[in-house]
């Protein structure tokens, strides 16, 4: 049975790489002269803002004052967590994005967004964390609906992204 500190450091990861995935989003919105595509950017950003908040409380739930590293986050969810918050802190190293960038970046976030990166960690981890939680006879109801929805927000983000691919030219 995981210890409430253990619970603690997996949703400081979560919290980290989610904050790292916002920025990414907010930083290619900044450059995106069309406004529609940058208003999904946006949203997309907003979410996931909203999602490191949410696994930061949470976090606090469990554990008071856990302090995690990239150290622990690797040895806790694989280097799939690093590889997403490198490429995230990529993005938001570009001083510039040109039309013919925008493509690349919006695929490099589909795959960020895809399978083996930061969609299927969230969903691994909500429902990850939710077992663990139940496991310790934690009272989870609240907690279950937040996780629920933000692995519908991060269901919604493939589609959007999708979207934002369709409208490029």
């Amino acid at each position: 049975m995981a210890a409430s500190s253990d619970l603690g450091k997996i949703l400081q990861c979560s919290r980290l790489l989610e904050r790292s995935v916002a920025e990414a989003y907010e930083h290619i919105a900044q450059f995106v002269g069309d406004k529609i595509i940058g208003g999904l950017l946006r949203y997309v950003a907003r979410d996931s803002f909203k999602h490191a908040e949410c696994f930061g409380l949470m976090a606090e739930l469990f554990s008071q004052d856990i302090g995690v590293c990239a150290e622990d986050c690797v040895k806790i969810w694989g280097e799939s967590w690093l590889a997403t918050v490198k490429d995230a802190k990529k993005i938001c190293e570009k001083a510039e994005i040109g039309p013919a960038d925008l493509k690349s970046l919006i695929n490099g976030l589909e795959r960020i967004e895809g399978l083996a990166a930061e969609e299927y960690l969230t969903i691994l981890h909500a429902k990850l964390i939710e077992w663990m939680a139940e496991s310790e006879n934690a009272n989870l109801a609240l907690l279950r609906t937040v996780l629920n929805w933000i692995v519908e927000d991060e269901e919604r983000h493939k589609k959007i992204l999708k979207i934002i691919g369709d409208l490029l030219p």
